[in-house]
């Protein structure tokens, strides 16, 4: 594999299209992928338009300290949760202007199991401005560039379903009335 395969970039190419279709910003939170996704992202010609930022916490400092997750959070669920990566995603979005924010942690391998934590897993989450976060689980298999390829497409995926989702096709979202309109005023 190459470290920008042509797969990635066109998936990459499809969700910068995606975002400018709807005058859509975003950034994202790289921990076991070590920036491919936004590498991916700028590997697309105008994505400027559209890539605000991306960071790369490595380590648990970093994602303290650039993206405001909590030491406390750390200890108890471990950097590979989902708790985090739902923090990272909205770390990544309070730290600009961003539209949308995701985020990517996990054990790409070969070492660093734990139990209950294996090779492969990754975990995701992406999150809009209006408060809409959708988290992701996975276990990938193969190599560690094998899963950190995976996961940088599991993140456009999960990117892309969470722009076209309306608030009235989430099931779990709360209820609320309907915005007024001028003709009921």
């Amino acid at each position: 594999m190459s470290a920008l395969d042509k797969d990635m970039v066109e998936h990459a190419r499809a969700l910068i299209g995606l975002c400018l279709s709807r005058s859509l910003t975003l950034t994202t939170a790289e921990s076991c992928t070590g920036g491919l996704l936004a590498a991916s992202l700028t590997a697309v010609p105008g994505s400027s338009a559209v890539f605000d930022r991306g960071v790369v916490t490595y380590s648990n400092e970093a994602k303290m300290q650039l993206l405001g997750v909590e030491a406390e959070m750390l200890e108890s669920v471990g950097a590979v949760s989902e708790d985090v990566a739902v923090a990272m995603a909205l770390g990544a979005l309070a730290a600009g202007g961003a539209d949308l924010g995701v985020a990517i942690t996990g054990i790409a391998g070969p070492d660093g199991a734990t139990e209950g934590k294996p090779v492969g897993l990754v975990h995701l989450a992406a999150a809009r401005i209006d408060g809409l976060v959708r988290p992701k689980r996975y276990v990938f298999a193969g190599t560690r560039d094998d899963v950190r390829l995976a996961s940088v497409h599991a993140a456009i995926d999960l990117l892309e379903e969470l722009i076209v989702l309306r608030e009235d096709d989430d099931p779990d979202a709360p209820d609320t009335p309907d915005a007024p309109t001028p003709e009921s005023l």
